[in-house]
């Protein structure tokens, strides 16, 4: 009985410390952050960027490895139905997936969408459930000749495209660098019509060969529209005119049409150091031949 006693005591304490264990992997686990974000361009193209991070010693660090699955709206119990990609986040916890053709029916069907991103539990991480709404919406960009661009922002609603009023809309042009702003203007509101209206005032911007510059309307981090973003080509720049001075006498020209007077320093010292050579090697030449007949003479 006593041994019994024993043998049970030993199991309850074996238990416990299991217990304690397993406590304490869970409690060394950072909890995992993820955000989503929706973005459209030219009213065309949808896509979501997710970023992952977690806190290591009070810090948010980039979670980097992290599998995601993302879906296109979730179903009564919160769980995702429309399945739009699994992704792995890179070294900067940053990762994105286009929704795909196969969900357009699903993505007419309602002029509001929900997608959720989903983490199953690892050993780093519990799982996660995250989700963000959004509106469908679209921008429509215009110009005039004075060069005054007007965007108007609509909302999809009850089967019609309506204005919508109080949204933040950018106007610039596209640069490789990022956009520049068409004026000194940061951002317009729209009014009750759905639009804004800038002056173009970046004269003597340099464009394509044809004089074509791309100008930008954009909304950004919108709570209820996500990011949204179109481009309209305009002849608004300055024609782009190739260089071709590599092809004259010039210092930063190929080889063969450097300026003369490079070309003759370049030719004279190279004249000057082999002539140099050679005539030291004719001179040694001609002593080996001097000391054969003075041999001979003295033989």
């Amino acid at each position: 009985m006593k041994s019994k006693i024993i043998n049970i005591s030993i199991w309850v304490f074996l238990i416990l410390v299991a217990g304690l264990s397993v406590k304490g992997q869970d409690a060394e686990k950072s909890p995992l952050i993820v955000t989503l974000s929706y973005f459209t361009v030219n009213n065309d193209y949808q896509y979501l960027k997710v970023n992952a991070k977690s806190k290591v010693e009070g810090k948010f660090q980039p979670a980097a490895g992290v599998e995601i699955q993302l879906y296109l709206n979730k179903d009564s119990t919160g769980k995702g139905v429309g399945l739009i990609g699994k992704v792995i986040t890179n070294e900067k916890g940053n990762a994105a997936a286009n929704i795909p053709p196969a969900l357009k029916q699903t993505w007419d069907l309602s002029p509001n969408h929900t997608f959720v991103a989903v983490t199953d539990k690892s050993k780093k991480f519990d799982e996660t459930n995250t989700d963000i709404s959004i509106a469908k919406a679209k921008i429509t960009v215009d110009t005039t000749d004075d060069k005054n661009v007007t965007a108007t922002f609509t909302e999809f609603k009850d089967n019609k495209w309506v204005p919508v009023k109080g949204v933040d809309i950018k106007l610039g042009i596209k640069r490789l660098g990022g956009d520049l702003l068409i004026n000194d203007d940061q951002s317009y509101t729209t009014d009750s019509l759905g639009k804004v209206k800038g002056e173009f005032k970046k004269i003597g911007m340099p464009g394509d060969e044809h004089g074509n510059i791309m100008l930008v309307a954009k909304v950004e981090d919108n709570d209820q529209y996500g990011n949204l973003r179109v481009e309209r080509s305009e002849p608004w720049g300055v024609k782009f005119v190739a260089d071709n001075d590599f092809f004259h006498r010039a210092l930063w020209a190929s080889r063969f049409n450097s300026p003369v007077w490079l070309v003759v320093i370049a030719y004279s010292i190279l004249i000057a150091v082999w002539g140099t050579l050679i005539y030291l090697v004719f001179l040694l030449i001609k002593i080996r031949t001097l000391g054969k007949q003075e041999e001979k003479n003295q033989a």
